[in-house]
């Protein structure tokens, strides 16, 4: 009994883990974004909106 909670504790553990190191490499990713991947405002308004006048 003590040996199965003992793993599923482990267990837990390690997925938490496992979730806190995806969750930082996503951030990081994120963060670190390229410039290509950023719109100037000009562009973010002909997309959104469809202004063809700029």
């Amino acid at each position: 009994m003590f040996q199965g909670i003992l793993i599923f504790a482990i267990g837990g553990i390690l997925l938490i883990g496992a979730f806190a190191v995806l969750v930082g490499r996503r951030r990081q990713y994120e963060e670190s974004g390229s410039p290509e991947d950023r719109l100037t405002d000009e562009e973010f308004r002909r997309i959104e909106f469809g202004d063809e006048d700029i």
